[in-house]
């Protein structure tokens, strides 16, 4: 869900973390871990945005840019305790919105309507994912490394329309393919309940991914045949979530 600008702090959780222990933790018995979260990304979206800010320039307009927007998706994690301090398994990410907006412009015909949507019909991407878990004693919080790379798949359409009586303008780019992504960060998990099992998830990372190449435009208001299409998701982002310890006796 592409729904902004500046991230909740966790730092000074992740800090603290370590100062949290209550004693030595036994061995992590082999088992699995499922976490379930919402995470609020912050992409550069740089040159996607200068053509926004471009169409703005030529038609005296005011429409969002992806940086006035909140960018969310969901996503899940399945990893498997291989060690101690180790899990391994895959992360999965979703996420689809839009930014759009209307606006009336004079032209030499008269007052006009400039209709303007970019549309990401899906952002998905799937990710080898391990967590590391360096405090093997933390009992109250559980601070954690993540480490990600994978694939990601993106399909987007830019439409911008210029209509009136007996007036009928538009540009028309259609936008998909695959992109090597990759990801870093730190995380804390905070149990819930004696048992352990049910654990509260949130963390900080970095994303990198961008999908650059040429694409065909359509319509009298395209510029040239083919325009470049830049989906640079590179950026910060934060999470919350909730995991679940499943498997083998929770510790």
């Amino acid at each position: 869900m592409r729904l902004s600008n500046h991230s909740t702090p966790l730092a000074v959780a992740l800090v603290l973390a370590a100062a949290w222990t209550t004693g030595p933790a036994p061995a992590q018995e082999p088992g699995w871990s499922a976490s379930l979260y919402l995470q609020e990304a912050f992409p550069k979206q740089t040159r996607t945005n200068a053509q926004i800010e471009e169409i703005n320039a030529a038609f005296g307009t005011r429409f969002d840019t992806w940086d006035d927007v909140h960018n969310l998706s969901v996503g899940i994690k399945l990893l498997r305790q291989v060690s101690s301090r180790w899990q391994v398994g895959i992360e999965a990410d979703w996420s689809a919105g839009e930014i759009s907006g209307t606006a009336t412009i004079p032209t030499e015909a008269g007052p006009a309507r400039l209709d303007f949507e970019q549309r990401y019909s899906v952002f998905a991407d799937l990710m080898a994912a391990a967590h590391y878990f360096p405090c093997a004693g933390c009992r109250r919080i559980e601070p954690f490394v993540l480490l990600g790379a994978g694939v990601a798949y993106e399909k987007d359409r830019t439409t911008l329309t210029l209509r009136k009586e007996y007036l009928d303008e538009g540009l028309f780019v259609d936008n998909d393919g695959w992109f090597p992504v990759a990801t870093a960060g730190l995380g804390v998990q905070v149990p819930l309940s004696a048992r352990r099992a049910w654990r509260l998830e949130a963390g900080l990372a970095y994303f990198w991914g961008r999908l650059e190449h040429q694409v065909p435009a359509r319509g009298s208001l395209a510029p040239a045949p083919e325009v470049t299409a830049d989906t640079d998701s590179t950026g910060p982002n934060y999470w919350l979530g909730l995991a679940w310890r499943f498997g083998a006796p929770a510790r």
